[in-house]
């Protein structure tokens, strides 16, 4: 599988390599955003991603279903934005500072970003998702201090 993301930051699009076919399209957001980064977790289950929009999501591949849906969606002449699959899960990060995420064990994402913090979040499969760890990891003194 390889994920790609649109233009705009808001869409991600799932691809089976094998048979070149789209598996799924996953929305974002509305917002345009410069995403970060895209990662899978080890089992293909999952895929997070984060962006300057301060926010890293996860989303379901496995069980769709899990991903959540606007109301409006079974009515289908609404068009694709309300039909959209949107994150099961998702958390807040630094905006507007570069951040990488990658899963981690047990149903976790683990979150670093540029400024040195250090965010690990446990989801589950109802989307409730809770911060496990947090640290600072670059401390930012001044000259003077050395």
């Amino acid at each position: 599988m390889v994920a790609t993301a649109s233009n705009k930051g808001t869409l991600i699009r799932v691809w089976d390599t094998t048979r070149r076919a789209q598996l799924v399209e996953l929305r974002r957001g509305s917002d345009p955003a410069t995403l970060y980064c895209i990662n899978f977790s080890g089992d293909s289950e999952f895929l997070c991603c984060s962006s300057d929009k301060g926010t890293v999501h996860i989303f379901a591949l496995k069980d769709t279903h899990l991903n959540r849906r606007s109301t409006f969606s079974n009515m289908g002449f609404l068009g694709n934005y309300v039909e959209s699959q949107w994150a099961l899960a998702n958390f807040t990060v630094p905006p507007e500072c570069a951040c990488i995420c990658a899963f981690g064990s047990r149903s976790s994402v683990i979150a670093i970003c540029l400024d040195g913090t250090f965010h690990k979040y446990v989801f589950n499969a109802d989307g409730n998702c809770n911060r496990e760890a947090f640290d600072v990891y670059l401390d930012i003194c001044d000259d003077d201090e050395f």
